[in-house]
């Protein structure tokens, strides 16, 4: 048995770790983290496969399935389920050997395309949060990808959107590389994908300090003109495309491209780049600004996922407390997600212990299969890095710096996902003032833990968290209102404003910050000529599958922050020596 077996039959709760050190009790409460589907498995009678992924490398080999004459498959009776462990692994296609990412071996056996279908079933009436809503079909009746697309709620949100918006599948080949690598391998520029097909659009969001992009000056507000001499804009060819595909999504580290810009001066520069790991800075810049209101701080935090993050977070906030801050502005404008842990110990710092005694950060809300959880505020230090099997890098148990504010400021958009919202309806459900600047946020209310078999990985929704007053069902997204509506809890105080790019992250010019600072200084929102305007029921970010163009011709590939939102969460598969702390000492 190898360690991320070993790993799996320690781990026994729903969808999290729990950690019980030194006669305290505490969890870590990672989303989507598949190593904890055992405690389903349980209850449910599910086989977990770990890391049971497909891949087009030599060491995956299709074995030939002996020819099915009907008299082993399974037969569909309505309203009837066996357990999905009746049908794990049985394949159409099995291969032999193992992943060449991970080094586990496949555990696929000769089965068909009914065995398939009848496992997707029973893993949807097991584990899917909606699994009532779920109209039951003979599997015969459709292909294999074409039946688990219709596995799920065909209810729809106030919006009119789908309710569920989270449901596919994919190689599993493509999600181990991006979960189980441990990094991004690309450039550390973020765009904003205005348009993907002709006349193409793509606009610089970020760039991750301390990359070659930074240091070569690629700036905040260039859109993209050409890639290895390829009019990126107006090219009609799918060759071309292909290329610009290739070289926007290489994982072959130190292959280098040309891009040409043109900055918001308009003015044209060139840069050759090479592919890289990029590792993220997930607290890019931390500062204080002198207002004539008090000290505010300002935080850009681009993300939860970095364990590093607590310790710079402890450190930022104590500073922050010594030098007394009145208010503070949370960056959270690409914030996808990661670790709630994390993003409870933040709202711990910023709300203190009065706020949050005896209140719980975030309900996680299963099917009527399976208990609920409470994740609470974390008042004290995890060291969360080393529970998860890296290296110490903060003392345990140290009581966290807080702030005791009544009211924060926190800037979003369409990439503000997952655990940043669950810190924005989290401080709402404890009665802190939350004051939204931005677009609406991406609308993930819920958790997966991905499933694979037979070479392709599942995602579908199995949980749902709420805050203290119960409610989590904001599926159109956290939406910045001027006048919020009564029993509307989606719809928080605050100001729908488009960022425009013209000024860099941290700038007290920059729009989002300023609207903030104008907010906390005349208790309003700015008149801001020529704003976009936004609408105030969905997200104007593309949803999960969702093309992002407008235009004609072939279309260059694009992700949307919503699926980079799951597929960062899953990130967390690849801490495969996480030992389960339950019941040590």
């Amino acid at each position: 048995m190898n360690s991320l077996q070993r790993t799996v039959n320690l781990s026994v709760l729903y969808y999290f770790m729990d950690f019980i050190k030194k006669g305290t009790y505490f969890m870590s409460f990672i989303r989507n983290n598949k190593q904890s589907l055992l405690s389903l498995s349980v209850a449910l009678g599910i086989s977990l496969l770990s890391a049971c992924g497909g891949s087009s490398d030599s060491n995956e080999t299709p074995l030939t399935p002996p020819a099915n004459n009907g008299a082993n498959e399974p037969t569909w009776v309505q309203g009837v389920f066996q357990p999905s462990s009746d049908f794990v692994a049985q394949c159409q296609s099995p291969r032999s050997g193992s992943s060449p990412i991970t080094g586990i071996a496949y555990p696929d056996k000769a089965g068909s395309e009914l065995h398939e279908k009848h496992w997707q079933r029973a893993f949807t009436h097991e584990t899917y949060l909606w699994y009532k809503e779920v109209v039951d079909k003979d599997p015969k009746n459709f292909g294999l990808v074409e039946y688990f697309n219709q596995l799920k709620t065909t209810a729809v949100t106030d919006s009119g959107a789908p309710k569920d918006q989270f449901h596919w599948m994919q190689p599993t080949s493509e999600v181990e590389e991006q979960t189980q690598l441990g990094v991004t391998y690309g450039y550390g520029i973020s765009f904003d994908f205005q348009s993907s097909q002709v006349p193409r659009s793509w606009q610089v969001k970020n760039v991750t300090p301390d990359t070659q992009a930074f240091d070569l000056g690629v700036s905040r507000g260039s859109k993209l003109l050409e890639i290895d001499g390829i009019d990126f804009v107006n090219t009609v060819s799918q060759s071309d495309v292909d290329a610009i595909n290739d070289a926007m999504f290489s994982r072959n580290e130190g292959e280098s491209h040309t891009f040409k810009f043109v900055d918001i001066n308009n003015v044209e520069y060139e840069v050759i780049l090479q592919t890289a790991a990029i590792s993220g800075k997930p607290l890019q810049l931390a500062k204080t600004i002198d207002t004539a209101q008090g000290k505010v701080g300002y935080l850009l935090l681009n993300s939860f996922n970095n364990t590093v993050v607590e310790k710079d977070l402890f450190e930022q906030f104590t500073q922050f407390s010594n030098e007394q801050i009145t208010d503070l502005v949370v960056d959270l404008r690409y914030n996808g997600g990661g670790f709630i842990a994390l993003s409870s110990q933040l709202a711990y710092m910023v709300a203190g212990e009065v706020a949050t005694q005896n209140k719980l950060y975030e309900r996680i809300v299963y099917n009527d299969k399976i208990a609920s959880e409470v994740i609470p505020f974390f008042d004290v230090t995890l060291d969360l890095r080393r529970l998860i099997g890296g290296d110490s890098i903060i003392q345990e148990n140290q009581p966290l710096p807080t702030l005791d504010l009544p009211r924060v400021y926190v800037l979003t958009t369409g990439s503000s996902c997952s655990a940043s919202e669950s810190f924005i309806n989290a401080l709402v459900g404890v009665g802190v003032e939350v004051i939204q600047i931005g677009d609406t946020t991406c609308g993930k209310p819920y958790g997966f833990v991905s499933e694979d078999n037979c070479g392709s990985t599942y995602f579908t929704v199995q949980f749902k968290g709420e805050n203290h007053l119960g409610f989590g069902d904001y599926a159109d997204g956290l939406i910045p209102t001027e006048l919020p509506e009564a029993g509307k809890d989606y719809q928080i105080q605050g100001c729908p404003i488009q960022e425009d790019y013209l000024n860099a992250l941290g700038d007290e010019q920059e729009i989002l910050l300023s609207s903030a600072l104008y907010y906390l200084a005349h208790n309003t929102c700015p008149e801001i000529e020529n704003n976009a305007s936004l609408t105030l029921t969905q997200s104007t970010t593309p949803r999960v599958n969702a093309a992002s163009s407008v235009g004609t011709g072939p279309a260059v590939k694009t992700r949307t922050p919503r699926q980079d939102a799951i597929i960062s969460d899953i990130y967390f598969d690849k801490f495969r020596d996480i030992k389960s702390k339950v019941g040590e000492q």
